[in-house]
């Protein structure tokens, strides 16, 4: 596995989106077959598109990344093969850590009928076509409409402020993490209430929240540090990264 390396963003990404396949060899498409027979068995899953990074180029004012189209069960595959092949699914998405107006910082833990059960990560998730702008996804509209999925949380009426603000590469898949700082204009408080009427609001609907346990954190250099020296749970390839960031930046 490369190391997981957090780097302030200091140039816009630009994201293409392409309509051609991911070209897989006739051998790895039946592995990713194989896998998806057993691991749907349920039907739990569905078979939805996946963008995959084709390509992608640092240039002198951007990162010039190009897309192309897989689907979820060689997203899948990916993750849960333990030798990871040239044909991997590599994906790029954004995440967002929370901060309330108060200085709290969101996170949470994924829920047990998520892709990552119990898996504690900041908001967000997967490309989709609604982030399509031009031909190009807008990862900040996708972190976004994440954020109210997830918590509860409106843009623009509960956002102070969404900032764009770190790069992660490497780390356990070598996918690619735009990491978003999003400040809210509510208290803890207020966000608790809110966000306990909405699960209210999920589960009367037949939904199951995606987290199944939030944590809130003081942004303070002692609670962040104590935080990171007990919590044992499993956690995302960058959440502890960007936390260590956090401390390093106070």
């Amino acid at each position: 596995m490369n190391p997981t390396v957090i780097s302030s963003l200091t140039k816009p990404v630009r994201i293409k989106a392409s309509s051609k396949p991911a070209q897989l060899s006739k051998d790895y498409q039946q592995k990713v077959e194989n896998f998806w027979e057993v691991v749907n068995a349920n039907h739990r899953f569905t078979r939805g598109e996946v963008f995959f990074v084709e390509s992608i180029v640092e240039k002198q004012d951007f990162y010039d990344i190009n897309l192309v189209v897989s689907d979820y069960a060689h997203y899948l595959y990916s993750v849960r093969s333990e030798r990871k092949e040239l044909e991997s699914c590599k994906v790029i998405y954004g995440a967002g850590l929370v901060e309330t107006k108060d200085s709290f910082l969101i996170f949470g833990e994924m829920a047990n009928h998520t892709a990552y059960p119990q898996r504690l990560q900041c908001v967000g998730g997967g490309l989709s076509k609604e982030d399509l702008n031009d031909g190009f996804f807008d990862l900040e509209r996708n972190v976004l409409r994440e954020l109210t999925e997830e918590l509860g949380i409106h843009y623009p009426e509960d956002i102070q402020n969404c900032s764009v603000k770190y790069i992660k590469t490497g780390g356990t898949y070598d996918f690619i993490a735009v990491l978003y700082h999003i400040q809210l204009n509510v208290t803890l408080q207020q966000f608790q209430e809110r966000y306990e009427a909405f699960c209210q609001d999920l589960l009367s609907n037949g939904e199951v929240p995606e987290f199944q346990d939030i944590i809130y954190l003081k942004n303070d250099s002692q609670t962040i540090n104590n935080y990171l020296q007990h919590e044992t749970r499993l956690s995302v390839d960058y959440l502890f990264p960007l936390l260590k960031q956090l401390l390093n930046e106070s």
